[in-house]
């Protein structure tokens, strides 16, 4: 009795340990079925920058990059008109340059590099509590392993769970899935151009919206930059892999609100070190410095930010710098 009863607990433990062998497996296919799923649809969403340039070819003649500054400001349909190349704005908001690194290596994945490239860079640019490094935008790419190095180094935490299945969606998932919902919707209905197919958003905040007053009320040393040597590391990356594509490269600061210019007391400094990096690497640093725009509150919505005059009026000055160029190339 004493045998059987063993026997019959032995089974029951078995038949357990099966069930819970069989049912992990089943969450792990589930994990990695999802995962695929995610996947396809991020891939289909053509409004995710990322994505559009993967799957579609571009082959501009210029390129846009930097934060959300450019990602309102430059307007390529007006500078076509001006230089008679083709634009590209690859701007996106929040984007520090590892970001901006990781997007213009995706388009150099499936488009021929561009004539120019366009760095928008300030002291702003340098400080990470302006610019920040979206992991969740690479999630589908994060096997790939440039993508993965520059994910390691700049979401350390983010990148110690992606060895789980769906981790690289779910440790962000509030960012990813209303994506995921519109890459579905994309691909049932075979939608080919995003929203913004240059890349470019107007600027729909016409008005200036009071931060930057708020800001020195709270801080009477005024708008302080710091340095940060991640920054200025992918800063370097971007340029690196331009080079290696054969690509001119230009640094440029669009014009800053000349009232405010007063309350950013390192600014010079920071100035002075991103001249530096520029000539170092071998490129111009170009600052918009001594345009009538800069004199009026009227253009902007921030310190940096233009409304939508304002950005016309800058894309039209940087189309005609850009045709300046032409005699010299």
């Amino acid at each position: 009795m004493v045998v059987n009863g063993l026997f019959i607990c032995s089974f029951k433990m078995k038949k357990f340990l099966n069930k819970i062998f069989y049912t992990v497996l089943l969450l792990i296919g589930s994990l990695y079925g999802i995962s695929i799923l995610y996947d396809s649809a991020l891939s289909n969403n053509v409004n995710i920058k990322a994505s559009y340039i993967q799957k579609h070819k571009i082959d501009a003649n210029i390129l846009i990059e930097g934060p959300c500054v450019p990602h309102f400001m430059i307007y390529p349909k007006l500078m076509e008109q001006i230089t008679g190349k083709s634009v590209y704005n690859l701007s996106l908001p929040h984007s520090n340059f590892a970001d901006n690194f990781l997007h213009l290596y995706l388009y150099l994945k499936n488009n021929t590099p561009p004539e120019y490239l366009f760095i928008y860079a300030t002291p702003e640019s340098m400080d990470e509590r302006y610019n920040t490094f979206s992991a969740y935008r690479f999630a589908p790419y994060v096997y790939d392993s440039v993508v993965h190095e520059v994910v390691k180094e700049c979401d350390p935490a983010y990148a110690n769970w992606l060895n789980i299945p769906f981790m690289n969606y779910a440790y962000y998932g509030d960012r990813v899935n209303f994506f995921v919902l519109q890459g579905i919707k994309h691909y049932v209905m075979r939608k080919q151009h995003p929203v913004f197919p240059k890349g470019y958003e107007p600027n729909f905040f016409q008005e200036w919206d009071y931060t930057f007053e708020a800001c020195l009320a709270n801080n009477v040393e005024g708008a302080m930059y710091h340095w940060n040597e991640l920054h200025e590391k992918y800063l370097r990356k971007i340029i690196a892999l331009a080079h290696q594509n054969g690509i001119k490269v230009y640094l440029y600061e669009s014009p800053v609100l000349e009232e405010t210019i007063a309350h950013m007391p390192n600014r010079k400094e920071l100035l002075a070190r991103l001249t530096n990096v520029a000539s170092e690497n071998g490129v111009q640093y170009i600052l918009f410095e001594n345009m009538d725009m800069a004199k009026h509150k009227s253009y902007y919505t921030s310190p940096v930010n233009t409304n939508l005059l304002g950005a016309k009026i800058f894309t039209d000055s940087l189309g005609r710098f850009i045709n300046s160029l032409a005699p010299h190339n």
